[in-house]
């Protein structure tokens, strides 16, 4: 009880006790006043508080005199990501001597320039800058003569081509850019180009030792007798676009990476690799042959969603200890596996990574002890499948030891195919037709390979297996496989393919029967129109030639009419004159002794002349005015007519007016009115008148001149007003009859001035 006392005691004091000390390491945490190990510049960040090693974000040249300032010029690596200013000139960084890795990332280069040589900098990265032209990346390789690393991927190179000499440049990634073709400096020893257009191993260098070609359109591989890469080291061929024809020779290569790759059959005789140690291929699912075996060197092996059925016994090198099955690393997986004992032998040396033993129901031991002399397993196959038209191989699943020689018949006719002998890696096409060799291919391993199956290559085949223990055969049924007719890629699928085909075909039809009835309802609509408008075109024809005749008739007729009224009254004012010359004559004798007489007889002659002369001027106009006044009610008839019926048309034919304009625009220059407009003279009538220059209703017009006898007994025009002054009668000339004495008078404007023919008084 006393010791639980004590307990509770302590307990209770215990905070008491310990929060003095609590303040005072508090205290002491904030009054420790010590100066920051790297300066701090708005953007930028010093990389495990070094100040030789500076990270930069969004910034631009303008900055680079700070970070030169707050950092100093001994930077060694600076980081720069989304460079603010679109060009780029490396001359801004020669104040940095030691600067040696330069990265600047995410920016939106226009161009690339330098003009002094920097000898410090060693690794330079223009990863995603936007960056396309080659020759300003070559010129930068110029003037950085010690540069060894050099980074321009994610840009927009479509090509690049630089042979630059006397540099140290060894690592170049040219990834995911648009590259197509590229010529590269000597000094190059890894290369990476992922993520391209190159459709070859053009111009690539046989020097290098890391070699990165994924993901291009490569749509051949170079031969190996031609190609040798002496000291490459690591391949790396993902997604390589090849169904056959995989080979290399790389006697340094430690590493091959062909994941996900087209190859349908992959022949280790032809990739000569003694020192590899890591192969991948993952993801082969169109791979379904392998000959040959890997080096003993192998450490690592990846073959993955294949449809490999087996392998060949030897392909996995057996371990010279124990332990050493331990230290390798097997993956494999395959969709179809035959659990024949005499075909699994090739898993014994890494049996315990595989899942053969839930897959087959088999151990290691029953695999191993089983007796495969020599044979063929055909009967647990089935049979084989080809596409239509795409190549095919049929395999001869054998066994023996040692390796069996394998020959191909054909059942029926029976005819030789070739042998293929796995000693010498050979194939023999002895007593074989060229048709058979045109169409069957004995392939390395002893495949039989079919170029383009079609309905003659639906057989049963042989495959002979001949070792030091005899001979066994199997046989194999070839079919074409219409699966892939149903599958569900439009593109390769048969069925769903007609089915678009005939979707696409009636969806054309549709629209080729609409585009028809549509183009003929539009052809028969401008037929139809041009037939209206034709018509149209003849009655407005017709009409406009009805009028101008009519027009041309009145014209005609009120002209001659006119013309009428004009002889008539210049016949009667030259008789007029005429007797008053004659009585004149008469009188002449006597004004020497009746001169009082003859004056006032004279006057009363002179009256009367004038009288009678008004009363025929106004006769003259009267009858004129009527002319005028008829001719004028005709042409508005004529008017009324012509616009009654282009209504008329306009209606029935469902013509526009702008349309009938055009059409009288046409006939315009043979309208009356428009002849009479253009018309300047009329002509004389017998020289006695002047005719007017358009025929208008006016006073000029329809008025007759005015003839008087001045004092002298001269005939002439009296005196008109000027607001009618558009017509002039001129007297005719006097007869021969008359004496010389008389003479003729001429209109004149200028009043009652004598006519320089008539005689003058003394």
């Amino acid at each position: 009880m006393r010791k639980l006392l004590i307990f509770v005691l302590l307990v209770f004091q215990f905070p008491s006790i310990t929060a003095p000390r609590n303040v005072t390491l508090s205290a002491s945490e904030l009054l420790d006043l010590q100066l920051e190990k790297c300066p701090q510049v708005l953007g930028c960040r010093c990389i495990d508080d070094s100040k030789k090693h500076i990270q930069c974000f969004s910034i631009g040249e303008s900055k680079l005199l700070e970070i030169e300032r707050v950092y100093g010029s001994n930077i060694r690596s600076l980081g720069i990501h989304s460079w603010q200013n679109d060009k780029l000139n490396l001359d801004i960084f020669s104040p940095f001597s030691q600067l040696e890795v330069l990265s600047i990332e995410d920016g939106e280069l226009d161009s690339l320039n330098a003009t002094i040589v920097n000898t410090s900098l060693k690794n330079l990265s223009l990863r995603n800058s936007e960056v396309s032209s080659d020759s300003e990346v070559c010129h930068l390789i110029k003037t950085l003569p010690n540069l060894q690393n050099l980074t321009i991927s994610g840009n927009y190179f479509e090509k690049f081509e630089c042979e630059a000499k006397n540099t140290k440049l060894t690592v170049l990634d040219l990834s995911r850019n648009q590259i197509t073709h590229m010529k590269l400096p000597n000094s190059v020893r890894k290369l990476y180009v992922s993520n391209n257009k190159l459709t070859s191993f053009e111009n690539i260098p046989m020097e290098l030792t890391d070699l990165d070609i994924s993901f291009n359109s490569l749509s051949s591989w170079p031969s190996s007798k031609n190609w040798t890469f002496p000291n490459l080291k690591r391949l790396s061929a993902v997604k390589l676009d090849l169904q056959t024809g995989f080979e290399l020779d790389a006697p340094q290569l430690e590493y091959l990476n062909i994941d996900g790759a087209s190859l349908r059959f992959l022949n280790f005789h032809q990739i000569k690799t003694p020192k590899l140690k890591e192969f991948s291929a993952r993801h082969l699912v169109n791979l379904g042959n392998v000959a040959g075996n890997l080096p003993s060197t192998i450490v690592s092996v990846a073959l993955t969603d294949t449809k490999l059925r087996t392998l060949p016994a030897d392909f996995l090198p057996i371990a010279p200890t124990s332990g050493a099955s331990s230290r390798k690393q097997f993956e494999f997986s395959t969709s179809n596996l035959l659990c024949h004992k005499c075909l699994l032998k090739w898993s014994l040396p890494v049996f315990s990574q595989t899942k053969i033993r839930q897959n087959c129901n088999l151990t290691r031991e029953e695999i191993s002890a089983a007796s495969c002399k020599v044979g063929v397993v055909a009967n647990e196959t089935g049979i084989q499948y080809g596409k239509y038209e795409k190549p095919t191989t049929i395999s001869c699943f054998s066994y023996g030891s040692p390796s069996p020689k394998i020959s191909w018949w054909r059942f029926r006719p029976a005819e030789n195919l070739g042998s293929y002998d796995p000693i010498s890696d050979e194939t023999s096409y002895t007593n074989v037709s060229a048709e058979m060799r045109d169409s069957y291919v004995i392939q390395s391993g002893g495949s039989l390979f079919i170029h383009s199956p079609n309905r003659s290559h639906v057989e049963r085949y042989v495959c002979v297996a001949e070792n030091i223990h005899g001979k066994e055969y199997g046989i194999y049924q070839f079919r074409l496989d219409y699966l892939d007719w149903y599958s569900f890629d439009v593109f390769h699928s048969v069925f769903w393919g007609g089915l678009a085909t005939s979707f696409i075909v009636c969806l054309i039809s549709f629209l080729l029967n609409i585009t028809w009835i549509l183009t003929r309802k539009s052809a028969l609509w401008w037929i139809q129109r041009a037939e209206r408008l034709s018509r149209v075109r003849k009655m407005v024809e017709a009409m406009e030639k009805y009028r101008v005749r009519q027009m041309e008739s009145l014209h005609d007729k009120y002209t001659k009419r006119v013309q009428i009224v004009r002889d008539n009254y210049h016949q009667q004012v030259e008789a007029l004159r005429v007797s008053y010359a004659a009585q004149q004559e008469k009188f002449q004798n006597y004004k020497a002794a009746q001169v009082d007489a003859v004056h006032s007889h004279l006057d009363a002659m002179r009256d009367g002349y004038n009288n009678q002369l008004g009363r025929v001027r106004e006769y003259g106009s009267k009858r004129a005015e009527q002319l005028w006044e008829s001719y004028e009610r005709q042409v508005n008839r004529m008017r009324t007519f012509s616009l009654q019926h282009r209504l008329k048309m306009m209606r029935q034919y469902k013509v526009k007016q702008r349309y009938v304009n055009k059409l009288l625009e046409s006939f315009q220059a043979s309208s009356p009115e428009v002849q009479l407009e253009n018309v300047n003279d009329l002509g004389p009538i017998d020289g006695a008148i002047d005719t007017p220059t358009r025929l208008s209703r006016s006073s000029s017009f329809h008025s007759l001149p005015e003839y008087v006898i001045d004092e002298q007994g001269n005939v002439r025009p009296g005196i008109i007003p000027i607001s009618s002054a558009g017509i002039r009668f001129a007297t005719k000339p006097a007869a021969s009859s008359i004496p010389s004495g008389a003479g003729t008078s001429s209109p004149s404007s200028s009043g009652p001035n004598p006519s320089p023919d008539s005689p003058r008084k003394d």
